[in-house]
């Protein structure tokens, strides 16, 4: 909660408390005096700085080295070729876009460097890219559309990884369809 939030709040009490007239809903709520909502005040703010308000800075972002994985089609045999595209799912500070290529072996391995990629340990999207493969029309016809890399947000995917859970040994099966 923010402090203004917070403060916000705390005025609307006191404006609540103020205006009831009745007596006995006074002692009702007479824990609630000066002193104890004073109390509860700064107690909250107190709460609010050390646990520390608003969003994650860049440095608490957990930034894994590699990641690596086999990409399987839906019969179980592995993709041949293309690329492997990992997109952030959700809104996690720092996470890019990562890519690599898909050997033929159907293996995969994204390296984190400082200047190109940071691999940030977080949920992703997985699309595959198979312009520029040699093999590109072969492979079209056994890779399911809805993993096809997308140009327009109707594209969707059913395929997840969660690099929090698993960096290396990732087995990604596609679902036909």
């Amino acid at each position: 909660m923010h402090v203004g939030a917070f403060a916000s709040a705390t005025f609307k009490v006191q404006e609540f408390l103020e205006s009831i007239d009745e007596r006995k809903k006074m002692k009702k709520l007479s824990l609630l005096n000066t002193k104890t909502l004073s109390a509860v005040i700064l107690l909250g703010l107190l709460g609010c700085v050390s646990t520390g308000c608003g969003t994650s800075s860049l440095s608490d972002v957990k930034v894994v080295p590699e990641v690596s994985g086999t990409v399987l089609l839906p019969t179980g045999r592995p993709l041949t070729g293309g690329q492997i595209l990992l997109y952030p799912f959700g809104e996690v500070q720092g996470a890019g876009r990562l890519s690599a290529d898909i050997n033929e072996d159907g293996k995969f391995a994204i390296k984190s460097d400082s200047k190109k990629q940071k691999i940030v340990a977080s949920e992703y999207k997985v699309f595959i890219r198979l312009s520029g493969d040699p093999n590109s029309r072969r492979l079209e016809r056994i890779v399911p559309e809805k993993y096809l890399d997308f140009r327009e947000d109707d594209f969707s995917t059913d395929l997840f990884v969660n690099l929090n859970e698993q960096i290396s040994g990732i087995v990604l099966k596609m679902t036909k369809g």
